[in-house]
């Protein structure tokens, strides 16, 4: 019984990437939800949270940012209690993304704090960047532009091999900088 259910899970699993892939967000989210349930009754909590998060993600793009939030709380804690800093830093990502889509703009720079510090202990150097580039979004958005220019900087210099524009992008933000420890 145990092992049907294990196929069922990861039939519903692949069901969903597809419906993702075809960019039925809503009907993905669903069945994303429906796989999270079989491997919870398996007890595999990692694969449920996995399922939640994929869900929270096409509940994002479906623009169902509350939905995607309930979807997804709690699952940090399941991925750090098992040791996986990738997926525990991928999940705060998601869950300050929900936030964001909240305006609940100084909470989702909390978490996105969180994930990017994940990141950087994991070597996630775009992650990292992708990360920091909301957080600065964010402080821009709250006028905080030392602090948007900042997380901006501090996103890009975490890059190996920054492209032309990401190395004239921190000359550029390396002004400001210059200028206030003047």
């Amino acid at each position: 019984m145990i092992d049907q259910n294990r196929g069922e899970a990861s039939q519903q699993e692949e069901e969903g990437k597809k419906l993702y892939s075809a960019g039925k967000f809503q009907q993905a989210s669903t069945v994303f939800s429906q796989a999270a349930e079989l491997y919870l009754n398996q007890e595999q909590e990692q694969l449920a949270a996995e399922m939640r998060n994929n869900q929270c993600v096409a509940l994002l793009q479906a623009k169902q940012p509350r939905e995607a939030l309930a979807a997804v709380q709690g699952t940090e804690l399941i991925f750090k209690e098992a040791g996986d800093k990738l997926k525990q830093a991928m999940a705060l990502a998601n869950e300050a993304t929900a936030l964001k889509g909240l305006g609940q703009n100084s909470e989702a720079i909390e978490q996105f704090t969180l994930a990017a510090d994940l990141f950087t202990q994991l070597n996630e150097t775009v992650m990292h960047l992708e990360v920091m580039q909301s957080i600065s979004a964010l402080k821009l958005k709250s006028r905080n532009i030392i602090g948007a220019l900042f997380s901006m900087q501090d996103g890009l210099e975490q890059v190996e091999k920054p492209t032309l524009r990401q190395k004239l992008l921190i000359k550029l933000l390396k002004i400001p900088q210059n200028l206030i420890e003047k």
